[in-house]
């Protein structure tokens, strides 16, 4: 037995109750109830509508929407982090890498011209900071698409909490061995390397997000 427009109305509204907010999830939800509910009710007719939702929303148990969204968040999690990490390993193959090289190389020249190369780095990683204020900014002005919130642009923030915890362990490292780096420049090179990885990772970070969009309109229609 299908449901009319009006009771799948009930249903998505009853869904959104749960408080959840993406709408890619209140989407699949909805459908999941309706499904249910349908099947449902195609084997016993006598039941009411209420008792059919009922027994639909059993199948899930008490807590199973938020179940399914902490399971889908880490899906998305863990292939956003595959899709970084395929896009940044090709700018590691060659001849994209020498590239990467020859700027790590010079960066490294430029830091015989300081006094303490130590200052030089710490200023280079604050240059990166600054990099993340239109990045930051992308990411906040594009979180809703028309007043909607998606779960799959909501992941792509891990690129910008992910590189903050990079930044804070390479200062703490470049503290712990400042003397080391006095006395011996050569070991600038390596936070040159990790400079690069970061705007990388950052580059990468906002390509992502931006293919995210683009997919997320066509998906659920939502192109101007």
């Amino acid at each position: 037995m299908k449901l009319t427009t009006e009771q799948i109305e009930y249903v998505s509204n009853y869904v959104k109750s749960f408080d959840i907010k993406w709408y890619e999830l209140q989407v699949e939800f909805t459908d999941h109830m309706v499904n249910s509910m349908e099947e449902i009710w195609e084997k016993d007719p006598e039941l009411t509508f209420h008792q059919v939702k009922q027994y639909a929303e059993d199948r899930f148990g008490r807590n199973g929407f938020n179940a399914i969204e902490e399971d889908r968040t880490q899906i998305l999690r863990k292939e956003f982090r595959k899709a970084q990490w395929n896009v940044i390993s090709e700018y590691l193959k060659f001849p994209k890498i020498i590239v990467g090289i020859l700027l790590a190389l010079l960066i490294f020249k430029a830091s015989f011209y300081f006094d303490e190369p130590d200052k030089f780095v710490r200023n280079l990683f604050g240059l990166l900071a600054i990099l993340f204020i239109p990045a930051f900014y992308s990411f906040y002005t594009n979180r809703k698409i028309k007043g909607k919130r998606f779960l799959e642009l909501n992941i792509s923030h891990i690129t910008f909490t992910g590189i903050f915890g990079f930044m804070y362990w390479i200062i703490y490292l470049l503290n712990s061995c400042k003397e080391s780096v006095q006395r011996h420049p050569i070991l600038i090179l390596p936070f040159c390397c990790a400079l690069i990885l970061g705007i990388l990772f950052l580059m990468t970070g906002i390509h992502l997000q931006r293919k995210t969009i683009v997919n997320v309109k066509k998906q659920y229609q939502l192109i101007l």
